[in-house]
């Protein structure tokens, strides 16, 4: 056996503490293996120093593991074996452990008692790198106090003592920096707080891979900051960065904690439910250790405020409860008082006033005393609104005044638009009408500043619940006599995420970039595989013939409620996947946001075009009516239980007809659904049409922008008495008047291109036999565009991927799906899979004039944010098609094929689509009215497609 010197052993053990020191945060294992060895080496040469040292490394290594009940003992044994070899500095060495350790344990008295010592100690020894860290230490738990006076002064110390040390100190003063940046940003100090942060983590980022996890901690503490200030999406791309990269170094604690500020933003956005579950499963895992009751009580707090919002009292009162005794029992006052406010919320939320005013109160003068501005400005808002609600105008006001103050001292994003919001209401209260509408004009920008900084479907639920914003903003504009306004109230509220994107021309693609990138890339590809096959067995879309003796096995022993679970899952993988790249790839957006401009709608109408533009507030239906020339508004009282109520009639005629049409003599029973069908259109005409009729006598083409529910009508088969709407004018639509513009200069910069109609491609599956008229309607399509079609096996999503860049038109007859539970997961079959809503968005159709979707539900969609289109529609318009021909309904195959001969010939002899369209429904209507089997003038076999987008020529003659 080797011998070592005692100096050659001495630096044997030096060499193993500092390279356990430097194994901390990415190695905690490796570091508690080299206190064994020290322990080893301590044992054989009965070196007393050496033991107290391995102990001291044993308990580091167990609190960098998150292990801190367990870490107490070893820190403790070293200090007192320390202590009786006469070596007081070794008992201060282990007090820096020991404090970080007592203030995850609440044990904050004999923390700050050991700091106090401990450094002392260090100054006597000229050891300023461990007295700077161990003023570090207290100062953090000052700030857990929530007295953040104290925290400051000992940050500014430990950087005066680092300084004290000479050369090599970047990194520990950077950490002092980024830490007591977190006291600057409790206060709400966030521009001083976020410089800080930052100067930390480009220190730390100059050393690479040594210091990555503390860049995660700085991106994890700007990103607080980001979500404070309303700045979502920002904040969730560095927490989820920070939340990967511990979870990569099996840092558990912290990837916790990282999951856990997630919640905020997720609530703000309006996904409470996914807040929740994260809140939930983060409680679950504190709820199991040891010491964590501050970040336990974090958890439950996150957990009341969405039960909270989801009106679930109970269970909120119960979960505040619990957060706040654990949080009592451990002095954590700031926390607390966060609590209290939470509590106040949920009483005002359930109508109890005086308890929510005493709650608020109580908790603001706590963030007064700790100079917390935003919870102070959030708690004084509360209370402005507590007042508005007792009807106490001028305090109301007051109150909202205040936290105004801090929210734009702060810049504080949605408090802006919350006060701006608030003030509106009482400067109506008091027909202060110019004022009221100011105030409605600035929570609007407001409202922008925040929506401009978020990618895609994160824009959507944002909007959710700021409808009512919009709706007092546009009756207040009308009162007052400006119309125009009101329209343009109107428009921010529909399709504004799709206008935006497309109006910037933001990209959103996904791609990789980095390996990183083609790690999710790789991941998305096997989710969208199973996500694809659980799909097929759910909703039978695969034909058992073609499969495999064993692949029939395996679905066969799934069976569709596990195979419906499993699709959820790989769904909700796919979503939080697609948009960690969205964030990723978004660059700048999310920190220097862009806004667009938009021109008047009326800009861009013909002569002889009037564009119809529906809204509706509360009972009232609004009608604005837009020519080249003027705009009126007219508002039809009552209407909208009118309107739901024969909406939803005419949706179960629509059904009967679908089971009535596959029967062998359908004439007699649809005798009867036609007769009621057209007097169900008549009415929602005389609802719909009516009002604005004299308005269209030198209408030739109709633009219909609808608005919630009617999204789902289709207006060209409105009937009024004599004929269907589509006989005498042509009909389109629009999701949003401001999506005018960018739909029609596509459609000229298209046919300008010159593109011959051959260049199309048409596409025709037969579903394995079920659509058998789509291989027929296809073949009748190719025909008429001069070009050859692709049917069946041929059919596939790699083709359309590889080949739709340079096609004029892409036309499919293929089966269909919408996914009212997952809109964005609606999609088309195709021969080698499904092409999903969400897939849609990577296509690229920049020279598109025309997609048609001759599929079963192709046009449906469920409305979010405020009235967002959300379906398969959305991603062609995103991917560059200048038009959209989808479907309402599941279309008899038959007779699609009969619309779309006479459709494309229209096409090909230049025709502007929307007439082309007119003219294959016309001479449809006329077909089957004088033929054998009149009942198929019933709007289920014509009415269906609609044209969305630009209604110009796809060629020029």
């Amino acid at each position: 056996m080797p011998v070592f010197s005692a100096v050659a052993l001495e630096r044997l053990v030096r060499l193993l503490k500092k390279e356990a020191d430097r194994r901390w945060n990415y190695e905690a294992q490796l570091s508690l293996k080299l206190a064994g060895y020290v322990l080893c080496i301590s044992d054989i040469s009965q070196n007393t120093n050496f033991h107290a040292l391995g102990l001291m490394m044993r308990g580091d290594a167990l609190r960098r593991m998150d292990y801190d009940q367990e870490a107490l003992p070893f820190l403790d044994a070293a200090g007192d074996e320390f202590l009786a070899q006469g070596d007081d500095l070794g008992w201060a060495r282990t007090r820096i452990g020991r404090v970080s350790v007592c203030l995850r344990l609440n044990r904050t008295t004999e923390a700050l008692r050991d700091a106090a010592n401990a450094r002392t100690i260090f100054l006597r020894y000229h050891k300023f790198l461990r007295a700077g860290q161990i003023d570090v230490n207290a100062a953090l738990i000052y700030y857990e106090l929530g007295q953040y006076e104290q925290a400051l002064q000992l940050f500014d110390r430990a950087i005066e003592t680092y300084l004290l040390h000479g050369e090599g100190v970047e990194r520990p003063i950077a950490r002092a920096r980024g830490n007591k940046a977190l006291t600057l940003a409790a206060q709400g100090k966030f521009r001083e707080a976020t410089v800080l942060h930052e100067q930390a983590r480009d220190v730390f980022a100059a050393y690479g891979a040594r210091e990555e996890i503390s860049v995660a901690r700085e991106e994890l503490n700007i990103a607080d900051i980001a979500a404070a200030q309303g700045h979502y999406s920002q904040a969730l791309l560095l927490y989820m960065r920070s939340r990967d990269l511990f979870t990569q170094h099996n840092m558990t604690f912290a990837a916790a904690e990282a999951a856990q500020q997630m919640c905020l933003c997720l609530m703000r956005l309006n996904r409470t439910n996914e807040a929740a579950e994260l809140a939930e499963a983060t409680a679950r895992f504190f709820r199991g250790s040891t010491g964590q009751g501050h970040n336990l009580a974090r958890s439950l707090m996150h957990q009341a405020a969405a039960a909270t919002l989801s009106g679930d009292y109970q269970k909120a009162h119960e979960l505040l409860r619990e957060a706040s005794d654990l949080l009592d029992e451990g002095g954590f006052v700031r926390l607390a008082a966060l609590a209290r406010l939470r509590r106040a919320e949920l009483y005002f939320a359930a109508g109890q006033l005086p308890a929510s005013l005493n709650a608020a109160r109580d908790s603001a003068d706590i963030f007064a005393d700790q100079e917390d501005l935003p919870h102070l400005a959030w708690a004084t808002l509360l209370q402005a609104h507590i007042a508005e609600a007792s009807s106490d105008y001028p305090t109301a006001r007051a109150l909202c005044d205040q936290a105004l103050d801090i929210a734009l001292g702060q810049g504080l994003l949605e408090l802006q638009y919350h006060c701006y919001d608030v003030l509106g209401h009482l400067a109506e209260y008091a027909n202060a009408t110019e004022a009221a509408a100011a105030y409605y004009e600035r929570a609007m920008q407001s409202i922008d500043d925040v929506q401009s900084r978020l990618v895609l479907d994160e824009r959507t639920t944002f909007l959710e619940d700021k409808a009512t914003l919009y709706q007092r903003a546009m009756r207040l504009a009308l009162k007052r006599g400006h119309e125009d306004q009101a329209l343009s109230y109107v428009e921010k509220a529909k399709s504004r995420v799709l206008g935006d994107y497309l109006r910037n021309t933001i990209d959103i693609r996904v791609r990789a970039g980095d390996s990183a990138g083609e790690a999710m890339l790789e991941d998305l590809a096997r989710l969208r595989e199973e996500q694809s096959w659980f799909s097929s067995i759910v909703y039978e879309t695969e034909n058992e013939a073609n499969l495999s003796d064993t692949a029939i096995i395996r679905r066969r022993a799934i069976g569709p409620t596990k195979a419906r679970a499993e699709m959820q899952q790989r769904e909700r993988g796919i979503e939080q996947l697609l948009e960690k790249m969205q964030l990723r790839s978004a660059g700048d957006l999310v920190t220097h946001p862009r806004t667009g401009e938009t021109t008047h709608p009326s800009s861009h109408l013909e002569q002889g075009t009037h564009l119809l533009e529906y809204y509706m507030t509360g009972q009232d239906l609004y009608i604005f009516t837009l020519t080249c020339l003027n705009m009126h508004v007219r508002i039809v009282k009552d209407a909208v239980p009118q309107l739901e109520r024969l909406l939803t009639l005419w949706r179960a005629n629509l059904d009967m007809a679908a089971q009535l049409a596959g029967e062998a003599q359908p004439e007699r029973a649809f005798f009867g659904l036609h007769e009621n069908g057209r007097g169900l259109l008549q009415r929602l005409y005389a609802l719909l049409v009516n009002p604005v009729s004299d308005l269209l006598t030198s209408c030739d083409h109709l633009i219909i922008v609808p608005y919630g529910c009617l999204h789902y009508l289709p207006f060209h088969c409105l009937f009024d008495g004599v004929q269907f709407l589509v006989e005498r004018v042509q009909v389109s639509y629009l999701p949003a008047a401001s999506l005018l513009d960018i739909c029609c200069h596509r459609g000229q910069r298209m046919l300008a291109q010159h593109t011959p109609l051959d260049g199309a491609l048409v596409m025709g599956l037969s579903d394995g036999g079920r659509l058998p008229f789509a291989v027929q309607e296809a073949q009748a399509v190719a025909r008429q565009l001069g070009t050859t079609c692709v049917l069946n096996e041929a059919a596939t999503t790699s083709l359309l991927w590889q080949t739709s860049a340079q096609r004029p038109i892409v036309h499919i007859a293929a089966h269909g799906l919408f996914r009212l539970d997952a809109p964005n997961f609606s999609h088309i079959r195709l021969a080698d899979r499904q092409l999903s809503a969400i897939e849609v968005f990577n296509l690229d159709l920049s020279l598109c004039s025309l997609v048609t979707l001759s599929a079963c539900e192709t046009g449906r969609a469920v409305i979010g944010g405020v009235d967002e289109v959300i379906g398969l529609g959305r991603g062609f318009l995103y991917a560059g098609a200048a038009s959209l021909l989808p479907t309402l309904w599941k279309v008899d195959d038959a007779s699609s094929a009969a619309l779309m001969t006479v459709f494309y010939q229209s096409i090909a002899h230049g025709h502007a689509k929307s007439l082309a369209l007119a003219h294959a429904q016309r001479a449809f209507l006329k077909r089957a009215r004088t033929a054998s089997s009149p009942y198929r003038a019933h709007p289920y076999f014509w009415a269906a497609f609609q044209l969305i987008g630009d209604t110009g020529p796809v060629i020029k003659l």
